[in-house]
């Protein structure tokens, strides 16, 4: 093989090299900490950190650790687990007898988003609205968008209070996704 080709399939070598690691380098180098982190590439939304399960019939505060995230906006959703969401109406999910409260901070203290309600019907700011559709899930107004930066390390904190008596066995799985480009 001549040098010319030789130089040739070493610099298109490394520009695919380069191209790869431009779609994918949270996955394989820069995110560490709590969470399984996935990068759906082409789809929206395209990054998506899951962290372990929290009861919500259960009071408790819970803490996740981790950095390395794409610098996106990305939401807070409460993904209630799927065999609880076809087991339970909608109603009971919407009015479930619990305050809820998530806190996304910096290294620094500084406060990313700040959320607080109880889980009620319509989407104004204060309450948990419950997704529907394809997926069951709790947002929050003040959670929802938020900006993070990739060289920032961060502590989310989930704090379940207030359970009523007539409170299900609800298991939420704390999930930030955003990223991506959405199509019509």
């Amino acid at each position: 093989m001549s040098k010319r080709k030789t130089i040739l399939l070493a610099v298109l070598g490394t520009l695919l090299l380069l191209i790869l690691l431009a779609w994918r380098p949270w996955g394989l180098f820069l995110y560490h900490g709590d969470g399984k982190f996935s990068d759906e590439l082409f789809f929206y939304p395209r990054y998506w950190v899951g962290f372990a399960d929290i009861p919500l019939n259960e009071e408790g505060e819970h803490h996740f650790h981790f950095g390395g995230l794409p610098n996106e906006e990305m939401s807070l959703i409460l993904y209630v687990k799927t065999d609880q969401a076809n087991r339970g109406n909608e109603n009971s999910l919407t009015h479930l007898p619990v305050t809820l409260e998530a806190k996304l901070t910096d290294g620094k203290g500084n406060v990313a988003c700040h959320a607080i309600g109880r889980p009620a019907d319509g989407s104004r700011d204060g309450i948990w609205v419950l997704m529907s559709g394809g997926e069951t899930g709790y947002w929050h107004y003040q959670c929802n968008f938020v900006r993070v930066s990739s060289f920032t390390v961060y502590d989310l904190m989930i704090r379940v209070t207030d359970v009523g008596p007539q409170a299900n066995r609800v298991v939420v799985t704390p999930t930030l996704r955003g990223g991506g480009i959405e199509l019509p």
